[in-house]
């Protein structure tokens, strides 16, 4: 399974194997959710919610019996939400999750015709373009992980949408392509092309800290 959600808060690795299907804007923090485990007697209960006060609850499932396991995640107040987790818990726990830094709807607003690519509401084996998304969060963790702190943090998630965007538009034609020199290739390498443009032009805020993480630090004299 492709590991692409971020845990912050979580050192001893209570959290694991992460999936979630339909994370947007609409139910999340612009990619971002608080999780609460609860234990109760011998069953344990985790919570997603897309506040960071933890009051507007997205999804949540409970492991009967037990406090180690996968769980399965259900949507809550009709958010579209779900997916699973595995866990490793005893006592109640907080964290925060980092699921995406793009969207459906980032991705088409780019490429207006990309959802004539989904089939019965999905793309390469998941909802929506939630593969292509959870890859192009990757490829951005990897670069940003090369040039930031270790566990970095960023304060808000939205300055790395327009190049993850991108990056998922890549894969999108990439999956697509048949051949080196069908239209498909041509457009993935575009989009690869474009994602690499917009990396310089990402502005975040760490602990209150203005970064331009793709920004050149050599100075010429």
């Amino acid at each position: 399974m492709l590991e692409y959600v971020t845990t912050h808060g979580d050192p001893d690795n209570v959290f694991s194997a992460w999936l979630l299907d339909g994370a947007a804007r609409a139910n999340s923090d612009n990619g971002r959710l608080y999780t609460r485990i609860t234990p109760a007697g011998d069953d344990t209960t985790v919570s997603l919610f897309r506040d960071a006060d933890r009051t507007l609850l997205v999804a949540d499932g409970t492991l009967v019996g037990g406090n180690t396991g996968q769980i399965t995640l259900v949507e809550q107040n009709s958010s579209g939400l779900g997916g699973g987790v595995s866990v490793q818990a005893a006592t109640p726990f907080e964290a925060e999750i980092d699921v995406f830094y793009a969207d459906d709807n980032d991705v088409s607003a780019l490429q207006k015709d990309v959802g004539g690519f989904l089939d019965n509401g999905g793309f390469a084996g998941r909802p929506g373009f939630a593969e292509p998304l959870a890859r192009a969060k990757r490829v951005v963790d990897a670069l940003l992980n090369a040039r930031l702190a270790q566990a970095w943090r960023a304060d808000e998630l939205s300055p790395l949408a327009d190049a993850a965007a991108r990056y998922a538009l890549f894969f999108i034609y990439d999956h697509l392509s048949t051949r080196p020199d069908d239209p498909a290739a041509a457009l993935a390498a575009h989009w690869r092309r474009e994602a690499r443009l917009a990396l310089p032009l990402i502005n975040l805020s760490i602990n209150g800290e203005p970064v331009s993480p793709f920004t050149s630090r050599v100075t010429r004299a």
